[in-house]
């Protein structure tokens, strides 16, 4: 008799991340079991119909007397490369449990049909069915529903970060330009008129905030720092030698460029950022140096990730130097044309290097532990 596996997809592994299912998930008890976890857990999210839902096609293909079986796998709250591989390892897996002749792909949007073609390459897909959620009507659900979809983390940081970072870049496109025309003609109407592109980047700037949730971010630094405050005092003192650091030198630096002879409000900020490129890579490096240290005291370990999270740190360092030192030269002829080739081709050659090193040196390891051997 043919047997049929009703497969459901979740790409974005909801189920794991919110309902701590562990997938995959094979039979209609067991589905009915991780839909109730992952129910408790969020409601309102879609992948719980199309659980359902496939939950349903398998039952009904069962009274018609066919041979059925229903499965959940999921990917990786990383969409991309990572879920992917994710979703084939726990497809073979349930291939090779239920052995079926066909499969039914059911799912919840077009994301989930990504890994489609992959699901074909390996069963004979016989049909896709794709849940909809029927929602209250109107201009109130639709913002309801627009509300929902920004409470959640993963989705904020898709739609919003990119859109804001288009706002942002379309906005400089028009502040620039009156930039240097303020700084040469110093007419304060040049800055009336870039009030609609300064609150677009605004607005941006804003949504890219909301989009990376830097208050939960705060959040979680002053919680760091009051733990730090507690019981890491060595990398609490190297926090504060490089904060005072950047302070020193942001004002020693303001006092030095405005001592020059500068006409163009432009080319000012452009002179201070330069000066405050290194003292701002020192100060990162000491506080990692501090972070090693403390993990020394502790675990008696040094962690090979941060020895290349300094040499990254210097390769950011030169790049930056050598781009702002040709940006100085290109358009007030008063840069550094061949020091800043040979700042950014230095970045790129120990960029290049250090990772090679990395690679050829450091033995592989299961996903993010790769760089964490110690020595």
């Amino acid at each position: 008799m043919k047997k049929t596996l009703v497969l459901v997809v979740d790409r974005d592994d909801d189920f794991g991340v919110k309902g701590k299912v562990n997938t995959p998930v094979i039979g209609v008890q067991n589905c009915l079991d991780a839909a109730t976890a992952f129910g408790i857990a969020d409601p309102e999210d879609s992948d719980l119909n199309a659980l359902f839902a496939a939950v349903s096609v398998c039952l009904e293909i069962q009274e018609d007397g066919h041979e059925a079986d229903v499965a959940l796998i999921c990917g990786d709250e990383k969409v991309g490369h990572r879920s992917d591989l994710a979703l084939v390892a726990q497809l073979e897996e349930v291939l090779d449990e239920i052995e079926p002749d066909s499969v039914v792909l059911v799912g919840d949007g077009a994301e989930d049909e990504y890994i489609y073609p992959i699901i074909s390459s390996r069963a004979h897909v016989d049909s896709v069915r794709k849940v909809y959620v029927k929602q209250a009507p109107g201009l109130e659900g639709s913002f309801y529903i627009l509300t929902k979809m920004l409470s959640d983390p993963g989705k904020r940081k898709r739609f919003l970060v990119p859109l804001g970072f288009i706002i942002v870049l379309l906005s400089l496109f028009f502040i620039t330009p009156s930039l240097l025309v303020y700084s040469s003609d110093h007419d304060i109407n040049t800055l009336a008129g870039m009030s609609g592109s300064l609150a677009f980047f605004f607005i941006g700037l804003v949504l890219m905030l909301y989009g990376y949730n830097v208050s939960e971010l705060y959040q979680e630094f002053r919680r760091n720092l009051l733990t730090s405050l507690a019981g890491d005092t060595t990398r609490l003192l190297f926090l504060c030698v490089s904060i005072s650091i950047i302070l020193l030198m942001a004002v020693w630096n303001y006092m030095e460029v405005g001592d020059l002879y500068i006409t163009s409000v432009f080319q000012w900020i452009l002179y201070y950022v330069t000066s405050m490129v290194w003292p701002i890579v020192i100060a990162i490096m000491l506080y990692v140096v501090g972070q090693s240290i403390q993990d020394y005291q502790t675990t008696r370990t040094v962690k090979l990730s941060m020895v290349f999270g300094c040499i990254g740190i210097v390769n950011l360092g030169l790049v930056m130097s050598g781009v702002l030192d040709l940006v100085a030269f290109f358009v007030w002829d008063s840069g550094y044309f061949e020091l800043g080739i040979a700042e950014i081709v230095s970045g790129v050659v120990i960029s290049i290097l250090s990772t090679y090193i990395k690679g050829r040196f450091i033995p592989a390891a299961p996903k993010e532990e790769q760089a964490d051997e110690v020595f």
